[in-house]
């Protein structure tokens, strides 16, 4: 599948944020600097759709990521054990 024109859509930091459409939703989760940002930009190659850091811990809400009105990618925020 090619993405031809992916969006983020919203920032979230609690539920009534998230959107409200029916779109199907793949979620990343993941530790804190495995690179979860960098494989969305990789997906869709683009350079700053997500951002990055080389700072642990940065993604701080979940971010929710529209692919064409086809289905939402959701970076969660990271874990660290």
């Amino acid at each position: 599948m090619i993405v031809k024109n992916p969006v983020l859509t919203v920032s979230a930091v609690s539920p009534k944020q998230y959107p409200q459409d029916d779109l199907p939703e793949i979620v990343l989760v993941g530790k804190s600097n495995v690179g979860k940002s960098s494989f969305i930009n990789t997906l869709v190659n683009r350079k700053k759709l997500a951002r990055t850091s080389s700072e642990p811990g940065k993604t701080r809400q979940i971010n929710f990521y529209n692919m064409d009105n086809q289905f939402y990618l959701v970076d969660l925020p990271g874990y660290r054990l």
